[in-house]
């Protein structure tokens, strides 16, 4: 897209303040995930809510979602985007559901026609570590989110509300 779509405005809000807010309504609580060059602009919306900068040589969200498991190294992560403005709380509920009613998988994630959607997606701390653990031994072949689901016992979920996944890349 070019541009950071967090800081976006919706309604006079700011993308990345939207999707907090979905997340404090599931009761979650909220933590951010940016690079370096985010940082000023963040620290202004979020004044009161962890910044984790990424810290590791990796590209992609990958990069973020393990620079925040190591701050958190025992806690299971609901990994969102901010692009997901129409996420509708149904799905939020319903992905939190799953994941409390099935505790034996490593990654909870929506899925549909083969599919899935990463960026709404619950990263277990058991997962994570062996991911981090295989980066550590320089094993990590592929740094897709995708993979992880591939390669990992995964719990894939029908998606039931397409408007939920609508996608922001273009404007």
């Amino acid at each position: 897209m070019g541009r950071d779509k967090g800081l976006l405005d919706l309604d006079g809000k700011p993308w990345a303040l939207c999707i907090a807010e979905k997340l404090k309504k599931a009761n979650l609580p909220v933590v951010i995930s940016i690079n370096e060059k985010q940082q000023e602009a963040y620290v202004k919306i979020f004044p009161d809510t962890p910044l984790i900068v990424d810290q590791l040589p990796i590209d992609g969200p990958l990069d973020g979602l393990l620079s925040i498991h190591r701050n958190f190294p025992e806690k299971d992560i609901l990994l969102m985007a901010c692009d997901l403005i129409d996420m509708q709380q149904e799905t939020i509920f319903s992905l939190i559901h799953s994941y409390q009613e099935n505790p034996a998988f490593e990654y909870y994630v929506y899925e549909q026609h083969g599919f899935t959607q990463p960026f709404c997606a619950i990263y277990t701390s058991n997962g994570l570590a062996q991911v981090y653990k295989s980066f550590e031994e320089n094993s990590l072949n592929k740094y897709s989110l995708h993979d992880r689901f591939e390669s990992g016992n995964t719990l894939y979920i029908p998606v039931v509300n397409d408007e939920s996944f609508k996608n922001y890349n273009k404007l």
